[in-house]
C-alpha cells in the first residue's frame, strides 16, 4: 500500500509537467482566477454572508434510549465576512473570517464539548488574512487543511448523519474534522490541478495546539488533479503529519462524474485512508485502514446518496467496524434546501463502541 501511495504522489505531480520545459511556470500557465489575483484595475470588495440551519436529529444507540434534539452541533449554520482589496499588477490582499452558530440552543460549540466550555454564541471557524498573487495564493490564520476539503463527496457533511460522525470515515483535526490555528498555507493551481500545504508555526506559552493542527511542526499537503487521463476522472492525495505524536494520516481518493441526461449527474468514489491519528474511530493506537466508497444521483433540484465504509484496527483484531449513510438534498430555491439523513454504525466485537444510528431532517437557508 505505501508503494502505492508513492507512485500515485509521483504520478500526479510528473502528468501535469509533460510538456513544460524551461523548470518553471509561467503566467499564462496559472489562470487569473484560480487563486491568483486578476490583472485588473485597483479596487476592494466586502461581503457578508451567512447560512441558516435548523435540524431535527433522532441518534440512538443499541440498548440506550433515543436523544432527540433542534439543534445545530456541527456548526453548519454560519455567519461571515469575506473580501479581497487588489493591488494591482496580479496582487491583491483577501480575506476570510467566519463563525459558527447554533439556532437551536445559541450554543456553537458543540455536544462533545465540557461544559466549561460552552455557551459560545459564536465559534470562529475560518479566520485568515492573506495575498493573490501570479505565483498562488497564501494565507495566514486559522483555515482547513487539504486532508478536510479535497474530495468533500459528503452530502450530509455538517449534519449529525455525517460518515465521519458515524465512523464511516476518519475524524478530528489532522483529517476530516475541525481547522487548523496559527497555520500558514499555499496554494497553486494550474488548469486541472491543484496543489495546496498547510503548516503550522505556533510554539508559544498558552497557545498549543497539539494533535489538533497549528502547532510548530505539524505539515500536511494535497494534490487534486481533475479530468484525469480521461473527462470526469479526479484523483486526490492528502497527507497530515503531526510533529508531537510523529505520526500522519494518508488518504487517497478515485472519482468519477458523469451526465446520465439533460439535468441528471452521477458521481462516483473509493477512497482509502492509513489512519494512524483517530482513536475515536480505532481505540487506543488510533491506528487503522479505511475504504469508503458513494455514489450520488442528481437530477433536477433533487440529489441523492448511498456511501458505504469499511474500517479495520491496524492492532486489534476484531475491533472494525461497517458504516453507511443514506442522503438526500432538494433544492427548494437558489438560496433554500430540504435535507434529510439517515447513518448507521455496526461495530465488530472489540470495537469498544455500541452500535448506533442517525436521521435527520434540516433546512438550509444561505444569504
Amino acid at each position: 500500500m505505501k508503494q502505492l501511495h508513492k507512485y500515485l504522489v509521483l504520478a500526479l505531480v510528473a502528468v501535469p509537467l509533460v510538456g513544460f520545459t524551461g523548470g518553471y511556470v509561467t503566467n499564462p500557465v496559472i489562470k487569473s482566477n484560480e487563486a491568483v489575483a486578476a490583472q485588473g484595475k485597483k479596487g476592494s470588495s466586502a461581503k457578508v454572508y451567512g447560512r441558516l440551519w435548523t435540524q431535527y436529529s433522532n441518534e440512538k444507540t443499541s440498548g440506550g434510549n433515543a436523544q432527540t434534539a433542534i439543534m445545530d452541533d456541527e456548526g453548519m449554520a454560519r455567519v461571515g465576512i469575506k473580501g479581497k482589496s487588489s493591488i494591482g499588477n496580479g496582487y491583491a490582499v483577501n480575506y476570510k473570517v467566519e463563525w459558527a452558530i447554533d439556532l437551536g440552543d445559541g450554543d456553537a460549540s458543540g455536544l462533545k464539548e465540557s461544559s466549561s466550555e460552552k455557551s459560545n454564541a459564536f465559534t470562529l471557524k475560518q479566520g485568515w488574512l492573506g495575498m493573490l498573487t501570479p505565483y498562488g495564493q497564501f494565507k495566514f490564520g486559522s483555515m482547513e487543511s487539504p486532508y478536510k476539503f479535497m474530495a468533500k463527496h459528503d452530502i450530509l457533511h455538517d449534519t449529525l448523519a455525517q460518515m465521519r460522525d458515524t465512523n464511516g470515515i476518519s475524524a478530528g483535526e489532522m483529517s476530516h474534522s475541525g481547522y487548523w490555528r496559527g497555520s500558514a498555507y499555499y496554494e497553486l493551481k494550474m488548469g486541472d490541478l491543484k496543489f495546496a500545504a498547510i503548516k503550522g508555526v505556533t510554539d508559544h506559552d498558552g497557545d498549543t495546539f497539539e494533535h489538533t493542527g497549528g502547532d510548530k511542526g505539524d505539515y500536511g499537503y494535497g494534490i487534486e488533479y481533475k479530468n484525469f487521463l480521461i473527462k470526469g476522472f479526479e484523483v486526490v492525495y492528502a497527507y497530515n503529519h503531526d510533529q508531537g505524536a510523529d505520526e500522519a494520516n494518508k488518504k487517497y481518493t478515485l472519482t468519477y462524474n458523469t451526465k446520465l441526461g439533460d439535468k441528471q449527474k452521477v458521481k462516483v468514489w473509493y477512497m482509502h485512508e492509513d489512519v494512524e491519528l483517530d482513536t475515536s474511530m480505532f481505540k487506543t493506537t488510533g491506528n487503522g485502514e479505511v475504504d469508503w466508497y458513494g455514489i450520488t444521483y442528481s437530477t433536477g433540484p433533487m440529489k441523492l446518496m448511498y456511501t458505504i465504509s469499511d474500517s479495520e484496527h491496524d492492532t486489534i483484531a476484531n475491533a472494525g467496524g461497517d458504516a453507511y449513510s443514506l442522503g438526500m438534498q432538494y433544492k427548494l430555491s437558489k438560496t433554500s434546501r430540504f435535507y434529510a439523513g439517515y447513518s448507521d454504525y455496526d461495530g465488530e466485537s472489540a470495537a469498544g463502541d455500541a452500535d448506533y444510528r442517525t436521521y435527520i431532517f434540516g433546512l438550509r437557508h444561505d444569504f
